[in-house]
């Protein structure tokens, strides 16, 4: 059993090894919202959905994680197709789409309580956002990887009907610790703690 452990242990050296003088690699993660696999109910409800603005800080381009090798190389995480803005947006539709809801697009709302008044008439609900905080981190060593996940997200939910308005932040920020460094991994685990927020952010009954 030792002896398997130490052959597993010096190929994975070797790989390190091979990986730490590669030159810097991208890649691609495509974001989208985890649908569960039962059905939703049929649509009786329409909501307009405004574009989630990115408001993140470190915002650069398209990346969204760096993962650190050892002789201080840097892989990046990027987005594949279109934008951080658009892919979350596109999820939280999938959200409503998932529970029963219409989804329309929305662009006139200015997140107000007295905007909702000038919205059309057949909508239930509307909502809008902002991306504070979405970001993976990546340290590997010699075998082990260590990686920080964090997303941020705020959201502005409105009732027209009721003329009533609700603001949520939901932030998670979780972290792992796996041998080797896989990326459908992290895309998977991303996806996971994107699709939880969103639910967070829009339970309750409406």
């Amino acid at each position: 059993m030792k002896g398997k452990a130490l052959i597993c242990l010096m190929i994975l050296s070797v790989i390190a090894v091979f990986l730490g003088c590669a030159e810097t690699m991208i890649y691609l993660i495509d974001v989208r919202y985890i649908p569960a696999d039962k059905k939703g109910p049929p649509a009786s409800k329409v909501v307009g959905i405004c574009p989630f603005e990115d408001a993140r800080k470190d915002k650069e381009q398209e990346t969204i994680g760096t993962r650190h090798r050892p002789r201080n190389k840097v892989d990046l995480l990027k987005l594949e197709g279109i934008s951080l803005s658009e892919s979350v947006t596109q999820a939280v539709k999938d959200y409503f789409v998932e529970r029963g809801f219409e989804v329309t697009d929305c662009r006139g709302w200015d997140k107000s309580a007295e905007g909702l008044e000038r919205l059309p008439k057949d909508l239930s609900l509307v909502v809008a956002g902002r991306i504070d905080s979405f970001r993976v981190e990546a340290r590997s060593g010699v075998s082990i990887t260590d990686t920080q996940y964090r997303v941020k997200m705020g959201a502005f939910i409105g009732q027209p009907e009721k003329r009533k308005m609700i603001t949520r932040t939901i932030e998670s920020a979780p972290k792992t610790k796996k041998m080797g460094f896989d990326p459908e991994e992290v895309k998977a685990r991303l996806n996971n703690i994107l699709t939880e927020v969103i639910q967070k952010l829009f339970e309750g009954k409406y």
